[in-house]
């Protein structure tokens, strides 16, 4: 995959979690660095039905994905850095942020907060990010 298109697969998926988060959610996700409190909120929800009700592999991986976009797309417009598709283990392929020579993988830290760890804030998180990119 070309850089072009994955950027515009990223940006596209980012779109899909905007769309998401109002309809099913009725948060807003407005680009702003405090919309991520809006993401945490998505995402506890998400975590409290996956403890009701296990959520499919594909609807884990779809919904990690997006909102992982929608942050990565964020993280890019405010900090900086570029999408990278890792594909060396062709079983997990994941894709995450590149800054300088850090890598973010945020749609991995949706993922873990939905199924494992309500207690993580993706706002912390990012912010944190954005701190150690500066260095």
């Amino acid at each position: 995959m070309q850089q072009s298109e994955l950027n515009q697969l990223m940006q596209d998926a980012a779109a899909d979690a905007v769309s998401y988060a109002k309809e099913e959610h009725q948060q807003t996700l407005d680009g702003n660095i405090d919309s991520l409190t809006a993401v945490d909120n998505v995402l506890s929800q998400l975590h409290a039905r996956e403890k009701a009700k296990h959520h499919s592999a594909e609807m884990l991986f779809t919904l990690s994905n997006i909102l992982g976009a929608y942050i990565g797309e964020l993280f890019i417009a405010h900090v900086g850095g570029h999408w990278q598709h890792n594909q060396q283990d062709e079983t997990a392929p994941f894709v995450f942020v590149q800054f300088q020579d850090k890598e973010f993988p945020f749609a991995s830290v949706c993922y873990h907060k939905i199924t494992r760890d309500d207690s993580i804030s993706l706002h912390g998180y990012v912010k944190q990010a954005m701190a150690n990119a500066m260095q």
